[in-house]
């Protein structure tokens, strides 16, 4: 009906980042839901997946709040609230979706499905919806099963090259540099959502290029890639990594790339690989690049063996730079006391590692910048500008190597291992990166405080 209809109007405007032209934005929205009135729970499920391939959102989120459901959209900046249902509305469109899935949901049991999604605006393009359903507690309602639901989109992506992504020039130069190698291990490390996917296609646009053969195993296929030495291998339930990578073994690939090694026998084939003429790219998922081997330890592999084999590591987090247009200087003196506490221990960490930027002393440390006024129009009031890119490269070139034999133990602590890192090559840590930032008036307390943890 028409105030459905404004109300959507009206939401649809705050999502300014990622549209060129206002009229792309009612063109869209004419096309879609100008000629039919949006009532049933199924189109409500629809209506937010068109919406978020226009917004080229990652995540939709099916989230319950007290006694009312929530349909929630990832955006670059921040999250954008769709729509709010009621609890019936809410468990309608979590049991479609698990039908979509082809599941039954049981009372307190989690799962993770996948269904196909057809896309009306996009002229019936499939596009595959990974699903993870959530169970939760409800004090008002013990005994019915409820959830949440989680929707992450896959298949729009583009393929970008490194610059384009946005990453700097010296990181820029130091990806490209690990794939001269003809052999050997390459590991991605980072949250969900942190951009690791779409750096390894940009790793993989880049590969392609040398025409050497190339299989992935994925879990699932988000891009289609079309080079003709490039073959890509779904993950199901009947066929894990442990079994495709068996099989890519056999196919002889001069380069392999793993989706994500979770257990002890793909780990150790990873290796395998890499110690018999293979270069091997792989996800793991630790909290900064020198996790890894603790990680490792914990599959039963034997890190002498990994070390020898390692070439580069990756750690990725994504963030938002504060809108450079109305972000606003204050004392440090004024934030809250946690906030103080932290940042004159982060000054000390500074003091003590051989950083490559020049740093304020802690002595002169009297401001920060924080988000700005709601009335900016660069930003469309959020405060921040478009998300980027933060990667942590760790570097086991000729000379990390040679220090590191001196003693193997070195590996199951980070501190002296950073050290060695960052003299010996081009290490910068993620905390380090995100200090200068913070310093340098690019983000605020907050976004540095999630970036360094």
């Amino acid at each position: 009906n028409f105030s459905e209809k404004m109300a959507f109007d009206e939401n649809l405007k705050k999502f300014k980042i990622g549209f060129s032209t206002k009229r792309k934005i009612y063109e869209a929205l004419n096309q879609i839901f100008i000629s039919k009135t949006v009532s049933s729970e199924k189109e409500i499920l629809e209506e937010a997946l068109e919406i978020a391939l226009l917004k080229g959102s990652p995540n939709i989120r099916i989230k319950r709040s007290e006694n009312f459901y929530m349909v929630i959209m990832d955006t670059e900046i921040s999250q954008e609230t769709i729509r709010i249902l009621s609890m019936e509305s809410g468990r309608k469109i979590i049991n479609i979706i698990a039908g979509n899935c082809q599941i039954t949901l049981k009372k307190g049991q989690g799962l993770d499905a996948k269904f196909v999604f057809v896309s009306n605006f996009y002229k019936g393009m499939r596009v595959n919806i990974r699903v993870a359903f959530l169970p939760i507690s409800s004090k008002l309602d013990k005994e019915s099963s409820l959830f949440e639901a989680v929707l992450r989109i896959h298949g729009l992506n583009k393929v970008f090259d490194f610059k384009s992504i946005g990453f700097t020039d010296d990181k820029v130069e130091l990806l490209k540099k690990s794939y001269i190698h003809p052999h050997g291990l390459i590991i991605s490390t980072g949250p969900t959502g942190s951009g690791k996917t779409t750096t390894f296609y940009a790793m993989l646009k880049l590969l392609s290029q040398k025409k050497n053969p190339v299989i992935t195993i994925e879990d699932p296929v988000e891009i289609e890639l079309r080079e003709s030495n490039i073959t890509q291998m779904n993950i199901s339930e009947d066929f894990g990594y442990p079994e495709a990578v068996r099989i890519m073994l056999r196919s002889e690939p001069d380069i392999m790339m793993i989706g994500e090694i979770r257990d002890e026998i793909t780990a150790k084939h990873a290796l395998i690989a890499a110690e018999t003429g293979h270069l091997v790219l792989t996800t793991l998922h630790t909290n900064s690049s020198l996790s890894i081997f603790s990680r490792f330890k914990s599959l039963n592999v034997d890190l002498a063996q990994l070390f020898s084999v390692l070439r580069f590591v990756t750690a990725q987090r994504l963030y938002n730079p504060l809108c450079p247009d109305c972000k606003r200087k204050v004392m440090a003196a004024h934030l809250p006391p946690v906030y103080r506490c932290a940042l004159e221990e982060s000054f000390k960490f500074a003091a003590s590692m051989p950083l490559k930027a020049n740093l304020r002393e802690i002595s002169g440390f009297d401001s920060v910048y924080i988000r700005g006024e709601k009335n900016c129009n660069k930003c469309g009031g959020t405060g921040y500008a478009k998300r980027k890119p933060l990667i942590e490269i760790a570097e086991f070139n000729d000379a990390v190597k040679e220090e590191i034999y001196r003693d193997l133990t070195v590996l199951s602590n980070p501190s002296p291992l950073e050290e060695i890192l960052t003299g010996l090559s081009n290490f910068e840590s993620l905390k380090t990166q995100s200090f200068n930032k913070l310093v340098n008036g690019e983000i605020d307390p907050q976004t540095y405080f999630n970036l360094s943890k």
